[in-house]
């Protein structure tokens, strides 16, 4: 039943953000908030930490948001500021954007494109195996379902619910399972990701995060 509810109050947000209208005027303030911030006192560009291009700072775990679905990253923004989603850097930086500004700036990241970014240092080749494996098959014996059954094949997101985390940098990642199994982030319907997150060992942890971040993200042609 909780599964149930769970996917109802997800239709009813991309019911209630739907496919922009209005597209050029939304995406140019987009644009603005993402280079200039929205003028407000204490007001920080996107581009300071996710880049104008959305491509992130892998050098200090910032995510590639580019390409992402704008309803997702809409999501995140008003989690953050709901004290849903574990960001104490982000929760400073929008609590002054307003609904029109979150749509905005979505929109604008969800259209941009940028080229994968190298990661901090070389992968580990040993890790990216068993990560593969995590990641494509499981490991059932702890009741870890593989992570494409949600994030979609080779990673790439099944949109506008589960975001792309093929080609995300590994700080960012293994931060975000960190984040899930320790550190209250709540944004997972039904606790999935944090029962998850929980069971994996640190190993693990950082073996799917050298996966994911070994593989070339997703190119969308978004009109």
């Amino acid at each position: 039943m909780k599964v149930v509810l769970s996917v109802l109050l997800l239709v009813a947000e991309i019911v209630a953000f739907p496919a922009w209208s209005g597209a050029t005027p939304l995406m140019d303030w987009g644009l603005h908030v993402a280079k200039e911030g929205n003028g407000k006192p204490g007001s920080t560009a996107c581009m300071e930490c996710h880049r104008l291009d959305g491509g992130g700072m892998p050098s200090i775990g910032s995510p590639r948001i580019a390409g992402q679905p704008s309803q997702y990253i809409a999501r995140e923004i008003r989690e953050v500021k709901a004290g849903k989603r574990y960001g104490p850097v982000m929760a400073g930086v929008v609590q002054n954007l307003s609904l029109r500004d979150i749509r905005a700036v979505a929109l604008y990241y969800s259209r941009a494109k940028s080229p994968k970014l190298p990661d901090v240092g070389p992968s580990d080749p040993t890790l990216v195996g068993e990560g593969k494996h995590i990641a494509t098959r499981g490991f059932w014996k702890k009741n870890i379902p593989a992570c494409v059954q949600c994030h979609g094949p080779n990673g790439y997101g099944v949109p506008p619910l589960f975001p792309y985390i093929a080609g995300q940098n590994r700080t960012y990642l293994l931060r975000q399972l960190m984040a899930y199994a320790f550190l209250k982030r709540q944004d997972d319907p039904d606790g999935l990701m944090r029962g998850i997150a929980r069971r994996m060992t640190m190993t693990q942890r950082k073996a799917v995060a050298e996966y994911f971040s070994s593989l070339k993200p997703p190119i969308r042609d978004v009109p």
